[in-house]
């Protein structure tokens, strides 16, 4: 099953790697709308019908073969309401994008003593923290938050107490199960989603 958190791009990360196809060159597709998804929102607000089903389909949208560090525009959004943007590679980390942005909100005093660096983020409003702390912000890339190669994305910086958010704010979730993918037939198979849901590959000719 997949949990209600899971990005849509982990469920495309999980079918693909079962079926041994490149993530990076594949997008997921409602079956009746013919409707490209947004990989970056969670299954809970992806809006599917129950037995929806998703096909996973060559992406006319990502980059050329070959071009891995297509630049994402990044904008990088501090407590203080200043913004700071560039571009960056899918796959760089949120610790390289802090880096590269806002480096002095990494310099020794910048953080109240206790507080690590955190990242705030939510592909369709539902923000939440998706890593704390330098290591964590070190092995979460944009691409693992569903941010498509040439895309915009906004992020939230903040301090938090390194045990936890502050109140309304949650602490980091542990990482959620990757969804389970049952044997179909030859050219289709599915992913259980939440109970009824599922979500079928179809991959896309190259």
């Amino acid at each position: 099953p997949v949990a209600p958190n899971t990005t849509l791009r982990e469920v495309l990360s999980a079918a693909c790697t079962k079926r041994g196809l490149d993530v990076a060159t594949r997008g997921l597709r409602h079956g009746r709308t013919r409707k490209h998804l947004d990989l970056s929102i969670t299954f809970r607000l992806s809006g599917l019908d129950n037995n929806a089903l998703i096909e996973v389909v060559e992406d006319g949208h990502t980059a050329p073969r070959g071009s891995s560090q297509a630049p994402c525009r990044v904008a990088v959004q501090l407590e203080s309401g200043d913004r700071r943007t560039g571009s960056l590679g899918d796959e760089s980390s949120l610790l390289e994008v802090v880096r590269a942005l806002c480096p002095e909100q990494l310099a020794d005093g910048a953080m109240p003593a206790g507080h690590a660096p955190a990242i705030l983020y939510g592909g369709s409003g539902d923000l939440r923290v998706v890593a704390t702390g330098e290591d964590q912000l070190r092995s979460t890339t944009l691409a693992s938050l569903g941010v498509a190669r040439g895309s915009a994305v906004l992020v939230r910086f903040v301090s938090l107490p390194a045990e936890g958010g502050p109140e309304g704010i949650p602490a980091v979730p542990a990482p959620p199960p990757q969804p389970s993918i049952a044997d179909g037939p030859a050219q289709e198979r599915a992913v259980p989603c939440s109970g009824a849901a599922s979500v079928a590959e179809a991959a896309a000719e190259a």
